[in-house]
């Protein structure tokens, strides 16, 4: 007797668990994203993806594994993206600014960066630190800069680092309000976050800066 239908309904098994899981990830990351790790539920996530709890429990036993799994996508997808940044043939400060401005487009486009960023600061050491993907080399950037002479001595490293990660914080915030709430339409219209980043991030810069800005740069605004 042929095995040929008995493969064939296995692949077909294998594609509709895969398309599950898929769905669940998804919803797990906006009902994540939008109330955190407390204020979500397993039962509110199955409402979103439209699956029983029998079919979730079945890839993710537990809120625990299914909030690791989203911060381990979320950190691989801004790790895989601070690695492009790095190989692009600039100075450690534009550098810098590159890293800073891909973290924020991830955040502004991806659910999953957003809600491991916001799950990262509920479950510290609980689980894939998703500042450990982008944060170091910002960190790193920063001080050759400063060993290179691009950054006045009266600077420390550090402090610019901390500034950064408060300015991804709240476009972070930002970003998910507007996610999940929808524009202010009473805001005016200069409300694009990742521009107001680069403004915030090239006031930093160039106020630390030993010579200033070259000329070409004051233009840039990517």
């Amino acid at each position: 007797m042929s095995r040929a239908p008995h493969r064939a309904a296995a692949v077909v098994k294998q594609l509709r668990a895969a398309r599950t899981r898929a769905a669940v990830i998804r919803a797990a990351a906006v009902e994540m994203d939008r109330g955190g790790y407390a204020g979500t539920s397993l039962v509110r996530i199955c409402a979103a993806a439209g699956i029983s709890l029998g079919a979730l429990t079945f890839h993710f036993p537990a809120k625990t594994a299914l909030a690791d799994e989203l911060q381990a996508r979320g950190s691989a997808m801004t790790r895989a993206a601070v690695t492009q940044v790095l190989v692009l043939p600039a100075s450690p400060l534009r550098l810098a600014r590159a890293v800073l401005l891909a973290v924020a487009r991830l955040l502004e486009e991806q659910t999953e960066v957003r809600a491991a960023a916001r799950l990262t600061r509920e479950r510290p050491r609980e689980a894939a630190d998703w500042t450990a993907a982008w944060l170091p080399e910002l960190r790193s950037l920063v001080e050759q800069a400063r060993n290179e002479g691009q950054l006045s001595h009266s600077v420390d490293p550090e402090s610019v680092t901390a500034l950064a990660v408060s300015l991804v914080t709240g476009v972070d915030a930002q970003l998910r309000l507007r996610a999940h709430a929808g524009p202010d339409p009473g805001a005016e219209a200069s409300t694009d976050a990742i521009g107001r980043l680069a403004e915030l991030w090239d006031i930093v810069l160039y106020g630390a800066s030993a010579t200033g800005p070259p000329r070409s740069e004051r233009s840039e605004h990517d």
